[in-house]
C-alpha cells in the first residue's frame, strides 16, 4: 500500500486516484474526482456513466439527435481471472481503458461499469445512429483484438464483444411536453445495450450486436 500525498489515507499501489479523498496521486494540481472516477483504470464510473447518458439522452430527444450506447465486454473473463493474478487483471483492465479511449472521438465518453464480474465498459456515443454505432463497434473490437496485451500477463491477446442501443433523431416520445425523467431514459438505454450485448453473446464472442430503444 502506499499513502496518499493529500490526504495521507492508504492507497492500493496500482490506483490513480485516492479512493478516499479523491486526488490523482500521479497529478498533484487536477482536482478531485471522488466518486465518479474508477481508482484502478482512472476512467469515469458506472455513478458518473449513469448521469451521463440521462442528460445526453433528454438532449436528444429535445433536438431530435441521433444517441447511441455501447456496452463492451471482455471475452472468456472466467479464464482470464483464473490465470492471471490481481495486479495483473488491473493493469490488464488500464490498458484495455486507454486502447477504448483511443478508439473513439475526442466527443465520445468511455466509462468502466463493472469489474468484480466480467469487465464491462460503457461508451457514451452522442449524434450517432444504429450505422455509426455498429461502426464504432467494430473499430474497438478490431482495435482490442490486434493488440498485443502481452505486458500484462499471458494473455497476449484478448478479443471483447459490444451491444449497442440507439435512440433515432426521429424517436418521438409520446408526451412532448413530459418527457420522461434521466433516470428511465438511462435504464432504458443502458438496459437495451446490454441485452443487446447477451443476445450476441449467446451466439459467440468478439462480435457486434445492436439493439433500440425502447420505452
Amino acid at each position: 500500500m502506499a499513502t496518499c500525498w493529500y490526504c495521507s489515507s492508504e492507497v492500493p499501489e496500482t490506483s490513480q486516484y485516492c479512493p478516499s479523498c479523491g486526488h490523482s496521486q500521479t497529478d498533484r494540481t487536477s482536482s478531485p474526482l471522488f466518486g465518479v472516477v474508477d481508482p484502478v483504470t482512472g476512467i469515469w464510473n458506472s455513478k458518473f456513466v449513469n448521469a451521463l447518458v440521462g442528460q445526453e439522452a433528454n438532449r436528444a430527444v429535445r433536438y431530435h439527435r441521433p444517441l447511441s450506447v455501447l456496452v463492451v465486454e471482455l471475452d472468456h473473463a472466467e479464464h482470464i481471472h483464473k490465470e492471471l493474478e490481481m495486479i495483473q487483471i488491473e493493469g490488464l483492465l488500464r490498458e484495455m481503458a486507454e486502447r477504448l479511449g483511443r478508439s473513439v472521438r475526442d466527443t465520445d465518453t468511455v466509462a468502466l461499469l463493472d469489474a468484480d464480474g466480467p469487465p464491462r465498459f460503457a461508451i457514451v456515443l452522442p449524434e450517432t445512429d444504429e450505422q455509426g454505432a455498429a461502426l464504432a463497434a467494430d473499430k474497438i473490437r478490431r482495435s482490442i483484438a490486434s493488440h498485443d496485451f502481452g505486458t500484462t500477463g499471458t494473455w497476449k491477446r484478448i478479443t471483447v464483444s459490444c451491444g449497442a442501443a440507439t435512440i433515432d433523431a426521429g424517436y418521438r416520445p409520446m408526451d412532448e411536453a413530459g418527457m420522461m425523467n434521466r433516470r428511465e431514459y438511462t435504464g432504458n438505454l443502458l438496459r437495451e445495450a446490454h441485452d443487446a450485448l447477451d443476445f450476441g453473446r449467446s451466439a459467440g464472442t468478439n462480435r457486434t450486436t445492436v439493439g433500440a430503444y425502447r420505452p
